[in-house]
């Protein structure tokens, strides 16, 4: 299966991914992915279909942005929030930053449109503050968490881990 039909299962999945996963969502795909040669991308799918332990494992050998980018999104998703603002402070600004923040605008701007206080929070800064995305999921795993903040992460969440798969192929 090439890359591009992986991304594609991955995006057809009912419910996004979860902040915190328990499993791998599809084992098919993990074997599928264990084939590709490019590391960046498979730890990018490893990541995108919750398998954790893998993409971590490969993350802690790329020593690039993005390689920093992909430990940063797998340790917010452990969840270990400190050790994911060490590796999001690794990364500096990340060429995936601005669509990730157009992403959440978009969001914003159509299906949680309601979340004003995080609009405002994104509009604050020109810049994508991945800091502040780990913020939010530490705050969502709160038991008080707004369930419609929670999905706008989980819908936020599924771009940016789709924009950085498509930006390693």
């Amino acid at each position: 299966m090439n890359p591009k039909d992986l991304i594609a299962r991955l995006k057809a999945r009912k419910e996004p991914a979860p902040l915190v996963p328990k499993k791998v969502w599809d084992a098919e795909l993990d074997q599928e992915t264990e084939k590709l040669p490019d590391s960046e991308l498979k730890s990018a799918l490893f990541l995108w279909n919750d398998n954790l332990a893998r993409a971590h494992e490969i993350a802690q050998e790329i020593k690039t942005q993005t390689g920093s980018y992909l430990h940063g999104v797998m340790h917010r998703r452990e969840p270990d929030y400190g050790n994911s603002k060490y590796w999001f402070e690794r990364v500096g600004r990340h060429p995936a930053f601005p669509d990730v923040r157009a992403a959440a605008l978009d969001l914003l701007a159509g299906p949680f449109q309601d979340l004003k206080h995080v609009r405002a929070g994104v509009d604050r800064q020109a810049e994508w503050d991945a800091f502040r995305m780990v913020d939010w999921c530490e705050e969502a795993a709160g038991k008080d968490a707004d369930p419609r903040f929670v999905s706008f992460l989980h819908a936020l969440q599924a771009r940016e881990l789709e924009i950085l798969t498509k930006q390693t192929v």
